[in-house]
């Protein structure tokens, strides 16, 4: 094996110094600059990244804080509307219950005094016919005259204790 023989050992190390020192210069003049340049870049880029996305998280706890306050205050005046409107409406109901309360009491009394009329009327006219039925029932059954105001008169007598 020819690499191994010791009369090319010379010449392979000087070609081995020759190419590592070639590849360390190449990589420490032009590669590692690039990458390390890359490398700082993306560096700068993430930092900012980075930066920004804080910025956005704080404004974004300050949109949900203002969010939340505009939903409280919403909710408060929604609960006040409610309330407001609630009152009103009791005070209308309330009110018009009252209307209705009186109508009623006064279609009560209109009632009771029409049914106390034709209470009397129908009292006056079975009184008259209890006159006449009973004038005549006198007059068949007996012989006896009896005037219509001596009939009045005991109806009113009966009337008066309740008879009828």
């Amino acid at each position: 094996m020819p690499q191994l023989n010791p009369e090319f050992f010379l010449s392979q190390v000087f070609w081995l110094v020759i190419t590592f020192s070639f590849l360390l210069i190449f990589l420490w003049r032009i590669s590692l600059p690039r990458i390390s340049s890359v490398l700082e870049k993306r560096e700068n880029k993430i930092n900012d990244e980075i930066q920004t996305a804080k910025k956005l998280q704080t404004e974004a706890k300050k949109i949900q804080e203002e969010i939340d306050q505009q939903l409280h205050t919403t909710h408060e005046q929604v609960v006040k509307l409610i309330k407001e409107t609630t009152n009103n409406l009791q005070s209308k109901v309330s009110t018009q219950l009252q209307a209705i309360d009186s109508e009623l009491a006064k279609n009560i009394d209109e009632s009771a005094k029409a049914i106390e009329k034709n209470k009397n009327n129908t009292l006056e006219n079975i009184k008259i016919h209890i006159q006449e039925i009973t004038k005549l029932t006198l007059s068949k059954l007996t012989t006896i005259n009896v005037s219509d105001k001596e009939i009045h008169d005991a109806i009113r007598t009966i009337q008066n204790k309740k008879i009828i």
